[in-house]
């Protein structure tokens, strides 16, 4: 192209070929223009027109040779800011193009062209300010490690030293009876190591320290889940029921030989009917006196017990729930030892045995079916801490109330519900750890010109997985909190504590099924080989939300107990109390909603801790008394309890997030406000402040409807949890490596890139 004037269009169509085909709207457009320009002659449109041709696009040639010419242009104008800029410099400053600013300006409209973003196309980037981001810790590591192991240092240091040692290479067969065999294996070496027995008395060879059995779980955890199911299922169901629920005579006779694995046994609660109403299941134990024995038996197929780990092949006992008969009479349910196999695994008599096969994950763990036919036990093989069968024939216990005897029963098993939710945000660690370390290393894109960029540099990016990391961190001090109310408890506080397990079980399980979920995403195809582990931390978890107590049941137990005690609290008022609470709650909602409160944006106020605590208490206090007014007009109309319980099952599912999510923010707070060392404490700062307000994004919709914030407000915590993103991504490597798990536990090739 000779005519220099015409050379300003290269830019244009250079951009609009790009794409190796002009579209028909972009054809219009361009030839529209051309035609409408007065100041071309005819020969120049006609020029133009078949650079424009698409029966004739230019060659590669061509355009190579517009975007060198276009390239030496930007040499000559470092600072232009837009394609006019240099379609003036191509035109070598013809006076007719630079009157033609408005009229280039529209045509680069027209087709969509960004102008500054246009001439990004033909530029070279060495740096920029999303591929110079890069991790830089900010904080000493070891000292985030000490705090988060805390007072347990010394047993997770051991337990992580033993499940790296080469005898616990993960196991790759595929058939489950190898698999099964390699875990059991692994329980037997912690058992010698004596990690089996931690909780049990000492004299019983234990090292009567429940504490360190759930260190022990959640380290364990970040091996493989199997070992941790089948791990519990030995030393913490079977075990635990016999030291809870038994009394001296129990602990002489099995406690020992269970610890050292000597004695496999099960857990034989759930039945195939029931599920998770145990009040509900239909094994019997009937006493007979004459012969001082209890007969076990199954009524039909429907009662049979039902993914029990432990039974299908190794347990030879089980701590088997049944309902009492004496003489005709129902007493409940009530606990019994039961065997099911000798040591050379010939089922015993009247046991019949199923095997639920291969499952969508802990294949390491034989779960089973159990059927009992007039299975005959001693009488003194009846757990009977609560209850028990007299000289007499006659049915005892130290607590008279049938329905406070059963949730006593099961409130000593409590333990669980902590050990579970433990484990499972370990295999969220895992996964973040991955997620987050590939992420770092992984390339892709980049600027044009310029290097690929690591893919944890993109926004989204860190939006999928740094406010994932600031929730863990925050569900790990939750948990902490749990644990620590567990070890301490006193009978009065034994109710609350059982409906925070229940809680904190749902809340953790649920939130470690969404990482992993994400992180698999987040790691694309590579997320899906099973090389890399993600597969199996998220098909193990699975089930954690459904075992120990199906999550949707137990935070209705989470939503029951909040009702009751906003129901005390009224109860225990007189007419003037209750007055002044309902001024005080009525006071607190108007100050938090005026319109400077509901519209202030500035950062120092997002980011307080008053602001978050504020926020997340007035969202518990206002969906918990509307819950409670919503029953208590259902059941005004003529509904029964239990009917207006359901109608309103929706709304207990929200009590109990909202009272969880200010449960944890609180104890994050308070642990933080704690902590000495100044860069520890700067980085958990903003991780705390990311998982307040990613909470309080995730129910804007809830905080725009009841008019506690307005949009303005909404939309400058989307922008601050951006910009915390950001923040934090430079030290995204260093949190997880806070969590120091062992290489050979993580596995993952893409871990170490």
């Amino acid at each position: 192209m000779e005519n220099t004037k015409l050379k300003a269009f290269l830019p244009l169509f250079y951009i609009v070929w790009s794409d190796d085909l002009l579209t028909q709207k972009e054809l219009k457009t361009l030839k529209d223009f051309i035609d409408n320009q007065s100041w071309l002659s005819q020969n120049e449109q006609g020029e133009l027109m078949r650079m424009v041709d698409i029966s004739a696009p230019p060659s590669r040639k061509q355009l190579f040779q517009w975007k060198t010419e276009i390239e030496e242009g930007l040499k000559a104008l470092p600072e232009a800011k837009d394609i006019f800029d240099l379609s003036v410099w191509l035109s070598k400053n013809d006076k007719t193009i630079l009157d033609l600013e408005p009229v280039f300006n529209n045509l680069e409209s027209n087709l969509g062209i960004a102008g500054e973003e246009a001439i990004s196309i033909f530029k070279t980037f060495e740096n920029t300010y999303t591929s110079i981001h890069q991790t830089v810790s900010s904080f000493d590591t070891q000292k985030l490690t000490d705090l988060l192991d805390g007072d347990y240092a010394h047993v997770i240091k051991k337990v992580k030293g033993i499940i790296s040692r080469p005898e616990f290479i993960y196991e790759t067969s595929t058939d489950i009876n190898v698999y099964r065999e390699k875990v059991l294996q692994w329980c037997k070496i912690l058992a010698d190591e004596k990690l089996g027995n931690v909780a049990y008395p000492k004299e019983y060879g234990g090292g009567d320290n429940i504490a360190d059995y759930f260190a022990i779980m959640e380290t364990l955890s970040y091996h493989d889940l199997s070992l941790v199911i089948k791990f519990g299922v030995q030393f913490g169901l079977w075990g635990m029921s016999v030291l809870f629920l038994g009394t001296e005579k129990h602990y002489k006779k099995y406690l020992k030989s269970i610890g050292t694995l000597e004695l496999p046994g099960c857990f034989a609660m759930t039945e195939t009917n029931h599920g998770s109403n145990v009040k509900g299941i239909e094994t019997t134990a009937t006493y007979d006196h004459d012969s001082q024995t209890f007969i076990i038996n199954t009524p039909h197929d429907k009662a049979q017990k039902e993914y029990i780990g432990n039974a299908a092949k190794h347990g030879q006992m089980a701590t088997v729930f049944a309902k009492l008969i004496i003489e005709g009479k129902d007493y409940g349910v009530n606990a019994f030892v039961v065997p099911l196999r000798d040591k050379k695994g010939n089922l015993s008599k009247g046991i019949t045995i199923g095997d639920c096969g291969h499952k969508m994950g802990l294949n390491g763990v034989d779960n089973g079916t159990i059927s009992f036919e007039n299975v005959v036990i001693p009488k003194e093989d009846m757990l009977d801490r609560f209850a028990s069968v007299n000289d007499y024939g006659e049915f005892e216990s130290p607590i008279p109330s049938d329905n406070r005897r059963f949730f006593t029963m099961l409130g000593t098993l409590v333990g669980g519900r902590i050990g579970i939710p433990r484990s499972a945000l370990s295999a969220a660690k895992s996964g973040l750890t991955i997620a987050i370390k590939y992420g770092d290393q992984r390339r892709q894109f980049g600027p044009e010109g310029g290097s690929e960029v690591p893919i944890l540099n993109y926004r989204m990016h860190q939006r999928r997985l740094i406010p994932l990391l600031a929730k863990t961190y925050a569900m790990h001090f939750g948990l902490q909190y749990l644990t620590n109310r567990f070890l301490q408890k006193s009978e009065t506080e034994m109710q609350e504590i059982e409906a925070i397990a229940a809680g904190m079980k749902s809340y953790v399980t649920w939130g470690t099924r969404d990482i992993l979920q994400e992180c698999r995403e987040a790691c694309g195809g590579k997320g899906y080989m099973s090389e890399n582990r993600i597969d199996a931390l998220k098909n193990d978890t699975e089930i954690y939300t459904t075992f120990e107590g199906d999550n949707t049941v137990l935070m209705q137990l989470v939503a029951k107990s909040r009702l009751a005690e906003f129901r005390k609290s009224f109860e225990n008022m007189d007419k003037m109390g209750m007055l002044n609470y309902i001024y005080e709650q009525t006071r607190t909602a108007i100050m938090q909603k005026n319109p400077m409160a509901t519209r202030k944006t500035d950062e120092a106020h997002l980011l307080d801790d008053t602001f978050h605590k504020n926020a997340f208490e007035y969202r518990e206090k206002v969906i918990l008394a509307s819950a409670a007014k919503r029953l208590k007009k259902l059941i005004d109309s003529g509904l029964e309890s239990y009917d207006a319980f359901n109608v309103a099952q929706h709304q207990m599912i929200d009590v109990a997030n909202a009272y969880l999510d200010r449960l944890i923010l609180e104890q994050v707070q308070l642990a933080i406000s704690n902590v000495n060392d100044e860069g520890t404490k700067i980085i958990l700062t903003k991780l705390k402040q990311l998982f307040a307000l990613s909470q309080i994004e995730k129910n804007k919709g809830w905080y725009l409807e009841e008019g506690y914030m307005e949009a303005p407000k909404t939309k400058a915590i989307r922008k601050l949890v951006n910009q915390l993103c950001w923040e934090i991504r430079t030290d995204a490597v260093p949190l997880v490596e806070a969590f120091d798990i062992p290489d050979s536990c993580l596995a993952a090739p893409i871990a170490f890139l």
